[in-house]
């Protein structure tokens, strides 16, 4: 079972996400660091490599192994056949990659755990992964469960007994595993609807207490002596969210839903007051997106930035960092979608992390921009083009993107310049009590998370003199941080402040004072107060102790490009389809709701205004759908086709996927049908030269609709082809309708709708589609594709 540092893989397989919640096909094609300018492997296609060579950090955990070295320890994903994990030496500055042992694959990694026992577990996919850091070598791989898909949040967690502990996703049933005898026992579904399963804790009575939503949020106990279930919440109390347990260093758990607050022991929840919860015990779990652990010694890893290839280490009470570079073989990461942008030019969007690749239709060369720090992990899941502007719809904040491609990329990574003291500094020197300090590169920004409300979190500044001060605090806005009391020396300055927001910014500066203050060391700090449905979490861009009062501690730079025109969490997370109204002014995007929802709504924005219009699913299109893809009509009125899904662990209602008509002067849908009985996604919609409207579903289902008529024309079975990629259908100029499947590239003709397979990709199409310049544009996992139209075999 065990792997030394592994040789870099040259022929790896690709495991496609899952569309729709569904995995379609598993693809073996040769990866190589790939040239930028072209290579054409076969007559009419050409691979342009991969689009964005780098691979996406899921977590980052800190360990001292039984041979004293301090470890720090990143999992990773890519696309590479395998998957695997970076181990640095901080006192060496070494870094090995250790690919996962064989039959492990390459699946999604949300949940790990530094093990008391001294080993690493981490959930790759459904794949239990155990790691000896000392012995350098993998132990045990292994499915837990074989409904499941992932283990998330921070879902891992050390029995009473010895035993590894985890939940599962979708099916949230609790696991748990031997490390003695590789024993794994499935204790069964702890919910019957709830598919996430975020936090797992244990009791000194040897109870386990599970967290979960994202629908109806819930607290369930559960014996693993006696297999007895006991759900600690009252059906009443459930709303849409998730809900947190924690194991309490007075033996106790506590959980929170919403703004209650539960003390959890033998089984059974009191009903407390947020400031009655017990401070949380160090546990080892780690979640997505956390990379800012703490070693033993008490140093912290202050910033891990895999793209780069580095990672930099502080000590307390010191504001030196230490830069350890290292490096490591990428597989790249999975291209989602592509458009045709208006300066003679196809763009690419990756996914975790988000990449811009750009396509230089003339020179056939392709470029990769980089990432929107924003974006992170998430993407443009669609595309389209408006005037000067690349449009695009982004997971997971639900943000609509604009592009101008006449001015230069400056994605926001270092648009202000800041007075006062850095967010990385403060990142630093900040001290927390029950929560902890990360230095947030990407966004500049010192972020505090709680462990719960009331956490506290301070940073020490100096007064020269005896005097009179102010207070400067700029803080950070987001969707889900809460109310925070800003503090000078442990009291509280000011009213609270709200550091929610539907769109992340920058907040108002926060100025206190004048105050009278000794010469020497003062605290400036944060509370993060009880916010019913919110997070204890927030973050300060940068702060100042100054004898004059400022307006302002940053200037403007150069304005970010892209920027932002409106978010639509809850309403549009997921966004599946962009498009350009005809009048060169109105973009819009549609798509799947936020976690625990269902029925995705559809966003307008006026460029010239800069107004957003959102019309939601339930007030305004089809309840209970998600419109995954959009087309024009011939009159102006808008075509949608919907998905009966809800990603994300909303309880659907829908059973099929339909088509709506909406009328634009009114913005209410004129029409709705179901044109493929059965299928509960319309994948592809595009307009053909004979105003009807051609279609392709889920189970590669061809149907022609006529709006006019309001009559479905034709249906057809196309499975021969393979499978159906977001953005498939295409007219060319000359009228001629072409279709992206799988395994092939499809003529489908107006007036006979006979279909006609014209080319055999070199790799299978797992992302569609921009048409420009008679070549067609596709990806293949992590690579950009296209072919010459009219070039068939």
């Amino acid at each position: 079972m065990g792997a030394a540092p592994a040789t870099f893989c040259v022929s790896p397989v690709l495991c496609l996400r899952r569309l729709f919640g569904t995995v379609l096909l598993s693809v073996l094609w040769e990866v190589t660091m790939p040239a930028m300018r072209a290579a054409e492997p076969s007559p009419g296609f050409v691979d342009y490599g991969v689009a964005a060579p780098v691979a996406e950090c899921r977590s980052v955990m800190a360990m001292r192994d039984a041979n004293g070295r301090n470890l720090v320890i990143a999992t990773t994903r890519d696309m590479s056949a395998v998957g695997y994990i970076l181990v640095t030496d901080i006192d060496r500055g070494e870094t090995q990659q250790y690919f996962y042992p064989e039959g492990a694959g390459n699946g999604d990694i949300f949940a790990s755990l530094a093990s008391a026992n001294g080993r690493l577990y981490t959930g790759a996919g459904n794949i239990l992964l155990e790691f000896d850091p000392t012995a350098q070598q993998w132990l045990f791989h292994g499915v837990t469960q074989k409904q499941a898909n992932y283990f998330v949040g921070c879902a891992f967690t050390d029995g009473p007994d010895g035993l590894i502990y985890g939940g599962t996703c979708p099916n949230s049933h609790l696991v748990s595993y031997n490390p003695q005898t590789h024993e794994i026992k499935d204790y069964g579904q702890l919910d019957p609807q709830e598919q996430y399963f975020n936090f797992l804790a244990f009791d000194s009575a040897g109870w386990a207490y599970a967290g979960l939503g994202t629908a109806r949020w819930n607290i369930v106990a559960f014996n693993v002596k006696t297999n007895e279930r006991r759900q600690i919440l009252d059906e009443t109390e459930r709303k849409v969210g998730s809900a947190r347990v924690y194991a309490s260093t007075d033996g106790k758990v506590y959980g929170q839903a919403g703004a209650q607050y539960y003390r959890l022991f033998e089984g059974r929840g009191e009903k407390i007051a947020a400031g009655d919860a017990g401070p949380v015990a160090p546990s080892g779990a780690t979640g997505y997106g956390q990379r800012s652990p703490k070693l033993p010694d008490g140093r912290q890893v202050v910033a891990y930035n895999l793209d780069e290839r580095w990672l930099e280490v502080g000590s307390p009470g010191n504001d030196e960092r230490r830069r350890i570079p290292f490096d490591y073989k990428a597989g790249g990461v999975e291209v989602t979608s592509l458009a045709e942008g208006p300066d003679a030019a196809v763009y690419a969007s990756t996914a975790h992390p988000m990449h811009l690749a750009r396509v230089d239709i003339g020179k056939q060369a392709m470029t990769d921009l980089g990432p929107i720090p924003k974006v992170g992990g998430g993407n443009f899941c669609a595309m389209t083009r408006q005037g000067n502007f690349l449009i695009g719809g982004e997971y997971s904040h639900g943000t609509l993107w604009a592009y101008d491609v006449t001015k230069p990329w400056h994605p926001g990574k270092s648009i202000l310049k800041v007075s006062g003291v850095p967010a990385r500094e403060l990142a630093s020197r900040g001290q927390a009590t029950a929560g902890h300090f990360s230095y947030l590169e990407t966004l500049d920004l010192a972020f505090f998370r709680g462990d719960a409300f009331g956490a506290e979190g301070h940073f020490p500044v100096q007064a020269p003199a005896d005097g009179q001060y102010f207070v400067h605090v700029l803080p950070f806005l987001a969707e889900r941080y809460g109310r925070v009391q800003f503090l000078l020396d442990g009291a509280a300055v000011g009213e609270p402040f709200i550091a929610a927001s539907p769109q992340q910014k920058i907040g108002p500066l926060q100025v206190f004072g004048p105050v009278d203050l000794k010469a020497g060391e003062h605290r400036i700090g944060v509370r993060v107060l009880e916010t019913q449905g919110q997070e204890p979490w927030c973050a300060i861009m940068t702060l100042d102790l100054s004898t004059t009062k400022r307006d302002t501690l940053v200037e403007a730079d150069e304005p970010a490009n892209p920027y932002e025109l409106a978010t639509w969490h809850d309403d549009i997370c997921r966004p599946r389809t962009a498009l350009a109204y005809p009048d060169g002014k109105h973009v819009m995007m549609a798509g799947f709701a936020g976690y625990g929802r269902c029925g995705g709504g559809l966003g307008i924005v006026d460029l010239e205004t800069g107004q957003p219009t959102l019309l939601t699913a339930e007030k305004d299109l089809l309840p209970g759908h998600s419109t995954i893809t959009l087309a024009l009509l011939p009159d102006g009125n808008l075509i949608g086709g919907t998905s009966a899904d809800a990603p994300g662990g909303g309880h659907t209602t829908a059973t099929e996927g339909e088509i709506w008509i909406l009328d634009w002067a009114s913005k209410k849908v004129a029409f709705r049908m179901v044109p493929v009985p059965g299928d509960r996604n319309i994948i592809s919609l595009a307009t053909g030269p004979d105003g009807l409207v051609y279609g392709l579903s889920s189970n590669s289902t061809f149907f022609v609709f006529d709006p006019a008529q309001k009559t479905l024309v034709h249906s057809a079975s196309l499975k021969e082809y393979g499978g159906v990629p977001r953005h498939a259908l295409h007219r060319t100029p000359d009228g001629t309708m072409l279709a992206l499947f799988s395994n092939a590239i499809v003529r489908l003709t107006p007036g006979t709708f006979a279909h006609e397979k014209l080319a055999s990709p070199p790799a299978p199409i797992s992302a569609g589609g921009a048409l420009a310049s008679g070549r067609l544009y596709f990806a293949s996992g992590s690579h950009l594709w296209s072919w010459a139209v009219g070039q068939a075999k």
